[in-house]
């Protein structure tokens, strides 16, 4: 049998559609071999160039930007530093620092402040966050023990009635279950919005936990749902220009030893654990985790001060290179490698909670040019920043690849991502998707015209001038509960003429796509991925009665 992405063989409850997209990896790159020229009102391309993407790691431009907090003695952050007082290191070489941001460049747009708590937040409009920093809550009921989910929803509860109206920075809530991700409330700084999301919002039993906790599959269950919610989120908000501070309130997804699995599974573990992880350091994504399990014994507050502590904590030896991805494959980990913390073993979570929200809010922007001229793929780079003021700490992600993994580039990752957006609940907004049906005189019947931001691709100059991006897209039959039922997968070339506005916001990239609903499906879902980043959009269309 082939490989089905993540956890082979009989893990997964889908198997049958995961198999489907991956089998049809094989016509993706055929046809991505064979450019297709959508059509951009009636030009000659249906593009636009390669623009950066949300200030990240961007080894291509040969530019690694980091966020980075600066806190003291007391563990609060510190403000009214300088270029001047940090110190970059890769690979323990020092870097030279091109470019700096205070945190008060971190701040909303003049008209979304005034609105106060009426201002209203699009994920899929991001000019309404500026390069403020947001929250996301994520209430993990999937991985925590009835008791503990309660008392994290209180601490939660507790959080928030503290906060002033409005709140200070964009906040959403959200919380996963067994079976679901779902959306308690949108991007606000209404606070009693908030409150009354999450009161209408019970605590439930986590039955994989209680029933199957370690039994079976169950474990690799609760991972791969815990991962797909991550995922979900990064490619929902991940046109949101500023750093996104998600505090995840619970248990967290449980930890995998590889050597209860066998080879070839253990790789697709720590291979999708690393892809998901590269997607939310590409996405500016930071996870603060706060774990309400208070009497869980022998767990203790876990930082990451210096790239030692964090390697000391996640238990790697630092011997020889250093790669996040070669212990355990454990959910601790994810706070320090994105520039975050996890605090476990506490019983002053709402405290906790604040304190994370803080550590996210008030930080700087560095950027820097590697000195290193590899590009060998897949190589690792450790990041230290110094704070070279006396007392003071600086915290950020622990380093990146210097090119896509062979993981990223695997059929494997592709049928993950695509088979994680067919079934989320929440659009996905790493591209901008629009769709209308094709009503042209030569179009097929059930076809349809796929627009994509043409700013939001990855674009390749070739050697006519002209620019090509690639993308995969797919149309997914859905149920009315949300549930794939069939789906049609392309690749596809979209190619821009060298006279074209390559950075006009404005403009798509138009794909031509013909697919035929199943039958009882009632939403057709477009799914675009970018073949470059990995990024991804999503647009749901209702079906008329059949």
């Amino acid at each position: 049998m082939a490989r089905t992405g993540l956890f082979v063989k009989k893990w997964l409850m889908s198997r049958y559609y995961r198999f489907c997209l991956c089998a049809c990896f094989t016509i993706l790159v055929a046809l991505i071999a064979a450019p297709v020229h959508a059509q951009d009102n009636g030009a000659d391309v249906a593009s636009a160039p390669q623009v950066s993407h949300t200030p990240t790691i961007t080894v291509n431009a040969r530019l690694v930007v980091l966020d980075v907090v600066v806190t003291g003695k007391d563990g609060k952050p510190v403000d009214g530093l300088t270029r001047k007082d940090f110190q970059v290191f890769e690979d323990k070489q020092p870097q030279s620092i091109r470019s700096f941001e205070a945190p008060s460049a971190h701040s909303l747009p003049a008209a979304s402040a005034a609105e106060g708590p009426a201002a209203v937040f699009d994920a899929a409009k991001p000019a309404s966050f500026g390069q403020s920093p947001v929250t996301i809550l994520v209430l993990d009921q999937l991985n925590t023990h009835f008791a503990d989910s309660s008392f994290a929803r209180r601490s939660l509860h507790d959080y928030l009635i503290k906060q002033p109206q409005p709140l200070s920075q964009p906040t959403t809530l959200l919380s996963v279950y067994d079976n679901k991700f779902k959306l308690l409330q949108g991007f606000s700084r209404d606070r009693d919005v908030l409150l009354k999301a999450l009161e209408a919002a019970p605590t439930e039993y986590a039955w994989k936990l209680e029933i199957n906790g370690n039994a079976e599959y169950g474990p690799l269950e609760r991972l791969d749902q815990s991962l797909r919610a991550l995922e979900q989120i990064a490619q929902s908000y991940a046109r949101i220009p500023g750093r996104k501070n998600l505090i995840w309130v619970g248990g967290g997804f449980p930890s995998i030893d590889p050597t209860s699995l066998d080879g070839d599974n253990a790789q697709e573990v720590k291979d999708t654990l690393q892809h998901v992880t590269d997607v939310l350091l590409d996405t500016r994504i930071t996870v603060y985790a706060v774990d309400p399990t208070s009497l869980a014994p022998g767990m203790t507050e876990i930082t990451d001060t210096t790239q030692l502590e964090f390697a000391e904590a996640a238990g790697d030896s630092i011997a020889g290179a250093f790669d996040p991805y070669n212990a355990d494959e454990d959910f601790d980990r994810l706070g320090p490698v994105t520039g975050g913390r996890v605090v476990r073993g506490r019983n002053d979570i709402a405290d906790q909670i604040a304190s994370a929200i803080d550590l996210g809010a008030e930080f700087y922007t560095i950027g820097y040019s590697p000195t290193s001229s590899s590009d060998a793929a897949g190589q690792y780079r450790k990041i230290r920043v110094v704070c070279l003021r006396p007392g003071l700490t600086a915290t950020t992600r622990a380093g990146y690849y210097t090119e896509q993994t062979q993981q990223e580039k695997s059929a494997d990752t592709i049928s993950y991502d695509l088979a994680t957006a067919a079934e989320s609940t929440i659009p996905l907004n790493g591209l901008h998707v629009t769709v209308e049906p094709n009503h042209s005189v030569a179009s097929e019947a059930e076809s349809y015209i796929v627009h994509v931001g043409a700013s939001s691709l990855t674009w390749k100059p070739e050697d006519d001038g002209r620019s090509t991006a690639h993308v995969a897209v797919m149309g997914a039959s859905l149920s009315s509960k949300g549930k794939m039922l069939g789906h049609t997968l392309h690749g596809m070339t979209a190619t821009a003429r060298a006279d074209v506005d390559l950075r006009d916001t404005s403009r798509n990239a138009d794909f031509d796509f013909t697919v035929k609903p199943v039958p009882k499906a009632t939403t057709l879902r477009f799914i675009v991925r970018d073949a470059g980043t990995g990024r991804m959009g999503s647009v749901d269309l209702p079906l008329p009665d059949r």
